[in-house]
């Protein structure tokens, strides 16, 4: 189980985890309740108001993986978007071709992702950041992010992908370092 680490704060432009939107959009469904308890809701998006990191000296990474990839420009410009103007984030990477980008003997180059850099890559199909398949070194993986610094980590892929977020996220418990695992 990886480690919980302690909680950086209120974040001033926050959600409230108990922050709700009701489904109805018409009169009618909303003016049949009585119990304001009663409304279908779903959670709402946004940056939470308690989070781990301090988010103008985080650095995040985005890994693509697997085989067939269509549409996932658009959760790379969503996740950029969100962390560089929602939470503050100025530091995103891209790494290239899955995990293997982290494996410095490829030689894959790393993206420096922006807003200006993802405005329009949801028009196009795939991913930006090319994917591969096959496993890699977890330790190789959470030394590279070690030596960057990223705190962040969002895996995007299939059911390998998230087996491989699992072994990075156990070798990062297993270091005791303060690195979160998305998938």
């Amino acid at each position: 189980a990886a480690q919980v680490s302690d909680t950086y704060g209120e974040y001033a432009g926050c959600v409230r985890d108990a922050s709700k939107s009701r489904y109805e959009t018409l009169v009618e469904d909303v003016s049949c309740r009585t119990d304001a308890l009663s409304f279908p809701a779903r959670e709402v998006a946004g940056p939470r108001e308690k989070i781990d990191f301090e988010p103008t000296k985080s650095r995040a990474a985005i890994v693509t993986c697997g085989g067939l990839c269509p549409g996932i420009n658009n959760v790379i410009r969503g996740i950029t978007l969100c962390l560089y103007h929602q939470y503050g984030v100025r530091k995103i990477y891209g790494f290239q071709y899955g995990y293997e980008g982290f494996i410095p003997k490829y030689k894959h180059d790393v993206i420096s992702l922006t807003p200006d850099l993802v405005d329009n890559i949801h028009e196009r199909g795939g991913t930006i950041l090319a994917s591969s398949r096959g496993e890699q070194s977890t330790v190789e993986i959470v030394d590279c992010l070690d030596r960057m610094d990223i705190n962040l980590l969002f895996t995007i892929g299939g059911d390998g992908t998230m087996r491989g977020a699992l072994a990075i996220a156990d070798e990062i418990a297993k270091r005791e370092l303060n690195i979160s695992v998305i998938g």
